[in-house]
């Protein structure tokens, strides 16, 4: 996949975690194979898929930062 615009804010979420720029990917990937399995409109699946990711990597950040594990990001 290449690097997309509507990667960009998940990347800047990801800021903090430990996961790499192809983790972010291959998370996205999982995802759109996921939604894309019996789907009838394919249209927006990456985008539902990148929101989907966003929502669990925010989550992960959220929670490492109130348990004290702010990580410097990887590049």
């Amino acid at each position: 996949m290449p690097r997309d615009t509507l990667l960009v804010p998940l990347l800047e979420i990801a800021q903090g975690t430990a996961l790499s720029e192809d983790d972010l990917v291959r998370m996205v990937r999982d995802e759109v194979s996921r939604l894309s399995a019996g789907a009838r409109i394919q249209e927006y699946i990456q985008v539902l898929a990148i929101k989907r990711v966003r929502d669990k990597v925010g989550q992960r950040a959220s929670h490492d930062r109130a348990c004290g594990k702010h990580r410097a990001r990887e590049m």
